[in-house]
């Protein structure tokens, strides 16, 4: 029968629970997620057995032992390349803006965040144990956070007053003033053990719909203090001095035990989730701490995306679950089957003749018999027959197309090109396009194991980032991105909508572009112009891992031979010589076309005054000959002696009259 869980008191009454209904909560809560982390911790136990080789158990002594280790080969075979997209490059993290408007906070967060995580972070280590994790374990699960540190300082000011004179401001000597020092400021991420996680059973597969998720961890009384955010300690140190127990982890392999108080190791208990504070039925985001029944934390959420701060990454992805399954859950029975031929051939091996010698009573005397097993020459009586000399058992060839059966279907489920041979083109067809089809698939897989990688732990990662950013950093943060440029990165910028974009390619992508650019360079580089050529030379050095080429191959600036360039100078200068006197004659021929013209208008004038003149002598010619001339001078005198008369009577009649006698 189930056991039943005891309610919280302030349930029932809707009032505001206390701090002991509070844990009983939690406790509770932690209790009932307990069989899902149990039930997951078995299988992940499996299959870290498998992963490292552990022995199976049905052992016999004098028999071989060997446990084949094909799921840590495969593991070892791709890691590398899985992880380098990650941390090849100094500027994997790429911020688009959705609007316009946020271009500035675009550009901020990527800033930011490229020297966040290449720099201040140890991403190396970081992508190295959540890979392994993820083959070995199936999920991962990192936990969010932020590093703060600081310290106060005294330092050295001035001392300033004004002169009575000048009036200006003068140093009269110095103090010693404390000062707050930040000596770390930055987001930060680790990873969780498995066992360690209480995760809600409710989730459904979305890690943003579970309503809390407890971490366990071991800490110490002198990590919490200097911690500087939790409380009670001084409760927790008087009942660690009543305890005279330890108190850690039952499941770390672990024996070490401090006998210090300072330093004797605590069960943490760390609940993140939501839950009803105030009795009012609405359930906020809340973080509680403690450590066996003392609450050493209970504030709300202090993240800025009230959210829970873990991420979760599952390999093979079961649907509506959290966890996801390990490679051993795939291949585990084709490591069995390798491991059993394996072991069959070593025993065949060991328990075989190999290297002893016989010879037959009688064949020789004890004097050669001497000589024969000390490896010098002897005398024998008898034919070569009389002697035996042992070797291996022969070893069917079956065996070894079974182990390369297995081997090749092994790789073919997980996707892995082996350096041994492994997956190929034959399967498909003795062609080259067959061949290609194989590593096409083979770098689809493990482009896909990648982008899992990338959508599900780092753009999440980066985004949680880029909200604390916004919330924790300092009014102002300068953050160096050369040697030479200092750029201030200021706290309100970094919000905005922005989208997070990872840059993410495996080496067979890389590769297959690389190639593809450089046959576009050989067929066409003929008619491109330099700087497009330049262009496609630098995208080639970018795939092929070499950002430091790529970038002087952009900047480069060819330098010309001096001899050169004074030629070109003085043929530069020679056409400039002849444009000048081209102009010239021009100038000249433009002057010389205007006079021939002015000539032309004189000649053309002077024409047509010599005309006027002739006809005019013509038309006084003509008015002599037929008498017109004359008329009008007789015509003229007419009406002159007309005009005469007419004046005279009227003087006559405008003069006055005399006395009438």
């Amino acid at each position: 029968m189930a056991e039943e869980t005891p309610q919280v008191p302030h349930e029932a009454d809707g009032r505001k629970p206390t701090k002991k209904d509070i844990l009983t909560t939690f406790k509770n809560d932690l209790k009932s997620a307990d069989s899902l982390r149990l039930e997951t911790v078995d299988k992940v136990e499996k299959w870290k057995a498998q992963y490292n080789g552990d022995p199976y158990g049905n052992e016999e002594k004098g028999r071989s032992a060997l446990v084949s280790r094909d799921i840590k080969r495969q593991d070892e075979w791709q890691h590398a390349s899985v992880k380098d997209p990650f941390v090849s490059d100094q500027d994997i993290i790429k911020c688009r803006p959705i609007t316009a408007e946020d271009v500035k906070a675009a550009q901020q967060n990527e800033l930011v965040l490229n020297h966040q995580f290449t720099r201040q972070f140890n991403r190396y280590r970081f992508m190295t144990n959540a890979i392994k994790l993820y083959y070995a374990e199936g999920t991962v699960i990192a936990k969010t956070g932020w590093e703060y540190e600081d310290e106060i300082e005294e330092v050295e000011m001035p001392v300033m007053a004004i002169h009575p004179y000048t009036q200006q401001p003068v140093q009269v000597g110095t103090k010693m003033v404390k000062q707050l020092k930040v000596l770390k400021n930055q987001p930060d991420a680790q990873l969780c053990r498995i066992q360690d996680i209480y995760l809600d059973p409710t989730a459904e597969g979305d890690i943003d719909r579970a309503q809390f998720i407890i971490h366990r961890y071991e800490s110490d009384l002198s990590t919490l203090k200097k911690a500087k955010k939790y409380k009670n300690l001084n409760k927790l140190a008087q009942n660690m001095a009543r305890d005279d127990g330890d108190d850690f982890d039952p499941t770390d392999d672990t024996e070490f035990v401090f006998k210090d108080k300072a330093r004797k190791k605590l069960v943490v208990y760390e609940y993140w989730g939501n839950f009803d504070m105030n009795g009012d039925g609405v359930a906020e985001p809340i973080v509680c701490t403690w450590v066996n029944d003392v609450i050493i934390q209970l504030i709300s959420n202090p993240m800025p995306d009230k959210k829970l701060p873990f991420l979760i990454v599952a390999n093979n992805s079961i649907p509506f679950k959290l966890y996801g399954e390990a490679n051993a859950e795939l291949i585990g029975d084709n490591q069995k089957i390798a491991t059993a031929i394996k072991r069959g051939l070593m025993d065949n091996m060991a328990h075989s003749n190999n290297a002893q010698k016989g010879l037959r009573v009688g064949s020789l005397d004890a004097l050669n018999k001497k000589r024969f097993l000390n490896g010098k020459n002897f005398e024998y009586n008898g034919s070569q027959a009389d002697f035996f000399e042992g070797s291996y058992n022969s070893i069917p060839g079956s065996v070894f197309n079974v182990l390369e059966m297995i081997n090749n279907e092994t790789e073919s489920m997980l996707g892995v090109k082996s350096f041994s041979g492994g997956i190929n083109g034959s399967g498909l067809g003795s062609t080259a396009t067959a061949a290609r089809g194989a590593l096409d698939a083979v770098s689809v897989r493990r482009l896909d194991i990648v982008r899992n990688i990338a959508e599900n732990l780092i753009k999440p990662l980066m985004r949680k980032w880029m909200s604390y950013n916004s919330e924790f950093l300092q009014p102002e943060e300068i953050i160096r991105i050369t040697n030479e440029e200092f750029i201030p990165i200021k706290r309100d910028d970094l919000k905005g909508l922005v989208d997070i974009s990872i840059h993410v390619s495996t080496a067979e992508d890389n590769a297959a572009k690389a190639q593809e650019l450089a046959f576009m360079m050989q067929t066409g580089q003929q008619t491109m112009d330099p700087d497009e050529t330049r262009m496609i030379r630098a995208e080639i050095a970018r795939l092929q891992k070499m950002p430091e080429l790529a970038k002087k191959i952009e900047e480069y600036q060819p330098q010309p031979d001096p001899l050169v360039q004074r030629q070109r100078e003085l043929e530069i200068k020679k056409l400039e010589v002849e444009i000048m006197e081209r102009e010239s004659r021009a100038r000249e021929n433009y002057v010389d076309i205007r006079a021939k013209n002015a000539k032309a208008a004189l000649d053309e004038a002077k024409a047509r005054e010599v005309g006027s003149n002739t006809d005019l002598k013509d038309l006084e010619f003509t008015r002599k000959a037929d008498g017109s001339e004359f008329q009008e001078k007789i015509a003229e005198k007419g009406y002159d002696r007309d005009t005469q008369a007419g004046l005279k009577i009227i003087d006559a009649q405008n003069k006055p009259k005399g006395p009438t006698n």
